[in-house]
């Protein structure tokens, strides 16, 4: 997970209101990166698997919503390769690359969500751009 982690802390420094994200395999949920410490990214690998699997139809998430670390959040929209979920002063951000899936967990008011979608599409474009 090393090398990873630089990606995890880009992101995080890009959005101080990220407060956990993991970079994960889009093929299988297997975490690749993530926040550690007091902030660790808690989501089980079987709820990673079923999370990456959204992303094979994201048309269909808004109407059952997504869960991670045990949340279920409400999924007011959904991009080809993007899904926006919100709970209360919380929610998240994940994004698909050629293969990967970056989720960053947020907390903050609705003000803070455009500068956390900006840091996770950055880090896709940066990561589609570099073949991942």
């Amino acid at each position: 997970m090393s090398g990873w982690n630089a990606y995890i802390d880009t992101m995080t420094a890009a959005a101080p209101s990220i407060k956990r994200c993991a970079i994960v395999g889009a093929a299988d949920g297997s975490v690749w990166a993530r926040t550690e410490a007091d902030n660790v990214f808690k989501a089980s690998e079987e709820e990673l698997k079923t999370f990456v699997a959204l992303f094979n139809d994201v048309t269909q998430v808004p109407a059952k919503g997504a869960d991670i670390e045990g949340v279920h959040y409400v999924v007011p929209r959904t991009e080809e390769s993007l899904i926006f979920g919100k709970k209360e002063n919380t929610g998240f951000f994940a994004v698909k690359t050629k293969s990967a899936v970056l989720i960053a967990v947020y907390e903050g008011p609705n003000e803070v969500a455009a500068q956390v979608r900006k840091a996770v599409e950055s880090m896709q474009t940066y990561l589609n751009n570099a073949g991942y």
